[in-house]
């Protein structure tokens, strides 16, 4: 079984603006490896054998929690389709200064939905500022996992808000949080993310920019981090899934470890026992 913990999607009506932006605010250094769209993404994974993939919505204002929940929903229920329903994991978003987080964190967990997506950068946020902090108490006691951008961000040349220092004091402020930490803990920041990450009881994805697959303190990471602890991720659209799936065997783990962090791993936290049919 393969599952991508990590990838992005938007409106048909919006993808190709969206995607182009982006590549802007990044000075061109990244190009996507799709179109961005359901559709899209649903044929990369067929093409490439994924089972399935969580798509991380980010609410950028408190005011679109309510349509994120609700295209989340109807990917789950069926209404963008039965592929969709059936390989597509969707996340909900709560914007940390909504001041009805903790009530609609509480919405998220009686869906259903499995976790939230959280972006420090685009949502304005220091990870392990107080109010975070009781953010993260509140996921931890509904149940919902986080799935965390962290380290830099491409686009934000700024102090880091969300660097593996700071992951490291919300899992020790919030013990049995369930934390992904992107970016294998800390986009470039690897350095870091060894020193205050590795072997730390926190789920590191994978979803590592094709520039960056030589980096050595990444690859260490990949290497001796927990395997039971490590999950798959490209960042879709900015990463194609055979790419991502040639970052992690280029660490020489085992076949068992290849096959944990491939989707194993992510099919235990998430509550899936089989491969859904194409």
């Amino acid at each position: 079984m393969l599952i991508d913990v990590h990838v992005h999607t938007f409106p048909d009506d919006l993808a190709a603006r969206a995607l182009k932006k982006l590549v802007e605010k990044t000075g061109n250094f990244i190009a996507p490896a799709g179109d961005g769209t359901n559709a899209g993404l649903l044929d990369a994974m067929r093409r490439d054998g994924i089972d399935y993939a969580v798509v991380c919505p980010i609410a950028t204002k408190p005011a679109q929690f309510d349509g994120i929940l609700t295209e989340a929903l109807a990917i789950r229920d069926g209404a963008r389709g039965a592929a969709a329903a059936l390989h597509l994991v969707p996340f909900a978003s709560v914007h940390p200064e909504d001041a009805a987080r903790f009530a609609h964190l509480a919405r998220v967990a009686e869906s259903g939905l499995r976790g939230i997506k959280l972006h420090p950068y685009y949502q304005g946020c220091v990870l392990d500022a107080p109010p975070l902090l009781e953010y993260f108490r509140c996921c931890r006691d509904l149940d919902l996992t986080v799935q965390c951008h962290c380290g830099f961000d491409i686009g934000f040349p700024f102090e880091p808000v969300c660097g593996p220092e700071r992951v490291a004091r919300v899992m020790r402020e919030v013990p049995g949080l369930r934390f992904i930490a992107a970016h294998l803990g800390g986009w470039r920041q690897w350095g870091g993310a060894a020193e205050h990450l590795l072997g730390k009881d926190v789920y590191l994805d994978t979803a590592v920019l094709l520039p960056h697959f030589g980096d050595g303190d990444a690859r260490r990471i990949l290497r001796e981090h927990p395997a039971d602890r490590l999950l798959f991720a490209t960042d879709w659209p900015w990463l194609g899934f055979g790419e991502g799936m040639r970052f992690v065997r280029s660490a020489g783990l085992t076949p068992g470890q290849e096959k944990a962090i491939l989707g194993l791993n992510a099919a235990q936290l998430l509550g899936i026992t089989a491969p859904a049919p194409w």
